[in-house]
């Protein structure tokens, strides 16, 4: 039988990447104190002072992951702050720790909207120097609704500071079609070889701008769609922002093994972008489901997750030592969210299965739900007599439960 405990870390493989649930904003736990001064790129997409609260849907069993419904919903994270002397005293204390985390190659993406952006960027000049600026980037977007009594609010503002002088930048990691680009009232021709251009004579010389060239972005993005409700890239996380925009972000400043970190990483886009690039991760978020959303969106290779264990679930399961076997028999967890179903497991998103070891849990096989694999494998081969044979679940309302099997 299975016995529910209360253990908050977990490991998978070498555990190098993390994900941990605290405050962005406060002091940072004393397992990070080795990575001051050797982050390549803190990225921070922060509450934005909206004064309201923001819900998440996540799909429910199969039938929910293979059409998108049933998804209950749930709260996500507050956005309401006392006043705003409260609000940029959270923002100077995420700001103060990118500061301490950043190399000095690295680069600081704080990303904002109207409401915050003016008071970021007078915090990041006291805190980082106004010498350090390097960009105000505008996403601009066209979701949402619009506004009669003045002109619709469609942008965020990133904004983009260096740790030192000896910052990393590399434009040409980021190259756009000539094509794509905006048009303007250069004259297209075709040259003795075939090949388009548009040209411009200036001072008595011909400039020529070849279609096949490549042309790289300025500060004003509009060629980066929000997420649909219908992306197939949504989590159902509340403000996610697209891996596109992240992608365009990372590329020019970080290299392969490089560490980016995320000082509120909410469901994770900035670290899946950074791991598709080759590097390290670390997200912080002081929302469990936050964080579990996020371990769900990583390549769980190397990676060590510590968030709160609820323990109010149930789990049956039958296991057979001498061959390994595992086999989930039930599970119960249940939220006043929860649609009625006849379906045991439909309240199951994803489980790991490993041991538990120095007051942790040791992960060997993980499944979760996605919109490929919407039915949960219930069944995993372990290692022979495995001591301390423990399993991870985390319910469709994403909260996490560990159990320890009991002769």
């Amino acid at each position: 039988m299975f016995e529910s405990i209360n253990i908050t870390r977990e490991i998978i493989g070498n555990g190098a990447s993390l994900l941990l649930c605290c405050n962005g904003a406060g002091e940072l736990p004393p397992e990070l104190a080795a990575y001051e001064g050797k982050v390549q790129c803190v990225y921070v997409d922060p509450p934005f002072m909206t004064g309201g609260t923001f819900a998440r849907r996540r799909r429910f069993g199969q039938k929910g992951w293979k059409t998108g419904s049933p998804a209950p919903e749930y709260p996500a994270y507050d956005d309401r702050f006392p006043n705003r002397e409260a609000y940029l005293a959270f923002l100077r204390g995420v700001l103060s720790n990118a500061q301490k985390l950043l190399s000095p190659t690295g680069v600081l993406c704080l990303h904002l909207d109207w409401r915050a952006s003016a008071y970021a960027r007078i915090l990041c000049d006291e805190i980082f120097g106004e010498d350090r600026f390097l960009n105000e980037v505008i996403w601009a977007y066209e979701s949402g609704g619009r506004a009669k009594r003045h002109f619709s609010r469609k942008h965020d503002v990133i904004l983009l500071y260096a740790k030192t002088r000896k910052y990393r930048f590399d434009l040409t990691k980021v190259p756009l079609q000539r094509s794509a680009a905006r048009r303007n009232h250069m004259r297209r021709q075709v040259d003795e070889n075939g090949r388009a251009y548009r040209s411009i004579r200036s001072g008595g010389k011909e400039y020529r701008y070849y279609d096949d060239t490549p042309v790289y972005p300025g500060d004003v993005w509009t060629d980066i769609s929000h997420l649909q409700q219908r992306d197939p890239e949504r989590s159902g996380y509340a403000t996610q922002k697209p891996l596109k925009l992240l992608d365009r972000l990372l590329r020019p400043v970080v290299q392969e093994g490089d560490i980016v970190y995320d000082l509120c990483c909410g469901s994770g886009t900035a670290l899946v972008a950074a791991q598709t690039l080759g590097c390290r991760v670390i997200g912080m978020d002081m929302s469990p489901e936050a964080v579990l959303i996020s371990r769900s969106r990583l390549k769980l290779q190397n990676v060590t997750v510590d968030a709160p264990c609820d323990g109010i679930a149930a789990l049956e399961a039958s296991y057979t030592p001498g061959e390994g076997a595992l086999l989930l028999t039930d599970f119960r967890a249940n939220h006043k969210a929860f649609p009625k179903t006849e379906r045991a497991f439909d309240a199951l998103e994803c489980w790991s299965a490993g041991y538990l070891e120095d007051g942790r849990m040791v992960t060997l096989q993980h499944f979760h739900r996605s919109p490929k694999h919407q039915e949960l494998p219930l069944m995993c081969i372990l290692p022979e007599n495995l001591p301390n044979l423990a399993v991870q679940t985390v319910d469709a309302a994403g909260r996490k439960s560990v159990f320890v099997w009991k002769e």
